[in-house]
């Protein structure tokens, strides 16, 4: 039997439910693009760790995939005042779906979903899944920033402020000779996702830098070579496709990466307050019009065969004539939701003046974990004041002795 949350979701087993999945690999599974697909082990423990994730943005009345369920009355219980009500199931072909809402797609998912017994007809087709994985290639971010820094571009006037480079390689001299010549470079994978397929260049190419620029060419054909800035700060644009020709801004993202390139974490605030915050590097008028900018090209080259989230990743960065910062526009394209759209999600848990910090960690040592849990619960315990955080710690998934992942959202 499906677990449930409540006696007052017995009606949601007798009408069509949307089914969420949190599926952090979803860029992993694309590079192999193999419905057999096996992810590393972090990966499918991340996915099952933080299954209840989209709880936070799900509808009243939908249901979430979860590996383990049986911790769900409980948590939700304990948090109902900020959740919709839901149900977690772990067999969703027993439920009568409408449709499917997973953090993105591959041919790993929708294998996944069949087996799990969902009609394949509510389902993406190999057509589709076939243009989706282009979409998703570094090359889409590479075309855009391309465009952006154009001479004639509609942004031209802005180009003092925007930097921004990218090489496009398809050969190891080509590779070469954009190591060589840019000096200090990150290398990127047409296809990875947190922090995976980048490598860090320094001058030279030679092992064992070029043998994972050999076996990226081989398996995905091409490779990315960009200039290492000089970066302060990681921001986002959040934007939503309808599939009918509009694509309409969701929110902006501010965040951080580790030196490594993977996500850590995102503030969480209202735009008002995000949008003061980058005003004071970048000029408004610019935020404003590559915003425009991003509404009107997105919708033109995408909004038609793409229904969801697209995120874009930008940086602030030290210009070098050490005056001005300068914004690198188009860092990569994300064609699914993002961490920085969770961020924006989670404002509304805020009241509007207050900001907070939306982790995700990993220990290798549970115990390690379950130590930082039970002590961010007792000295930072969450205040609640008309069903908005006011301060506090929260998980925003389950956490027991024996997890390795945490997602949580603190205000202080």
């Amino acid at each position: 039997m499906q677990s449930r949350v409540g006696k007052m979701f017995d009606y949601l087993y007798f009408c069509y439910v949307k089914l969420h999945v949190f599926n952090p690999e979803n860029d992993l599974a694309l590079a192999c693009f193999d419905a057999n697909f096996i992810p590393p082990a972090s990966a499918r423990m991340m996915a099952e760790e933080l299954s209840f994730l989209p709880s936070w943005w799900a509808d009243k009345g939908d249901a979430v995939w979860v590996n383990d369920p049986k911790n769900a009355e409980h948590w939700h219980t304990r948090y109902a005042v900020l959740l919709p009500e839901l149900q977690y199931v772990i067999r969703p072909g027993e439920l009568s779906l409408e449709g499917v809402q997973p953090w993105g797609w591959s041919p790993l998912m929708v294998n996944r979903l069949v087996k799990a017994g969902v009609t394949p007809s509510i389902l993406p087709q190999q057509k589709f899944l076939e243009r989706y994985r282009n979409f998703s290639n570094r090359g889409e971010a590479f075309r855009m920033l391309t465009d952006i820094m154009h001479p004639h571009s509609k942004l031209a006037h802005w180009h003092g402020r925007l930097c921004g480079e990218t090489r496009y390689c398809t050969s190891e001299d080509e590779v070469r000779h954009a190591v060589q010549d840019c000096g200090r470079t990150i290398l990127k994978a047409p296809w990875s996702g947190s922090g995976k397929g980048l490598r860090f260049g320094f001058g030279r190419y030679e092992s064992p830098l070029s043998g994972w620029c050999a076996r990226i060419l081989r398996e995905q054909s091409s490779l990315f070579v960009e200039p290492l800035y000089n970066k302060r700060y990681d921001v986002a644009l959040e934007f939503f496709s309808d599939g009918m020709g509009n694509v309409t801004y969701a929110g902006l993202s501010v965040f951080h990466t580790s030196q490594r390139g993977t996500y850590e974490g995102n503030r969480v605030a209202s735009e008002e307050k995000n949008m003061k915050w980058l005003v004071q590097y970048i000029p408004e008028k610019l935020v404003k019009d590559l915003i425009n900018y991003y509404e009107d090209i997105l919708a033109e080259r995408y909004g038609m065969e793409y229904k969801g989230y697209i995120g874009i990743d930008m940086m602030i960065c030290r210009a070098e004539n050490g005056l001005n910062d300068c914004l690198h526009p188009c860092v990569e394209m994300n064609f699914r939701r993002t961490m920085g759209w969770v961020a924006v999600q989670l404002a509304r848990l805020l009241p509007p003046e207050a900001e907070g910090e939306f982790m995700i960690d990993f220990f290798k040592d549970s115990e390690e974990l379950w130590r930082s849990h039970t002590q961010r619960m007792k000295e930072n315990p969450l205040v609640l004041d008309s069903g908005k955080m006011i301060r506090g710690y929260l998980p925003l998934t389950p956490i027991t002795p024996t997890t390795h992942f945490r997602a949580s959202l603190e205000v202080r």
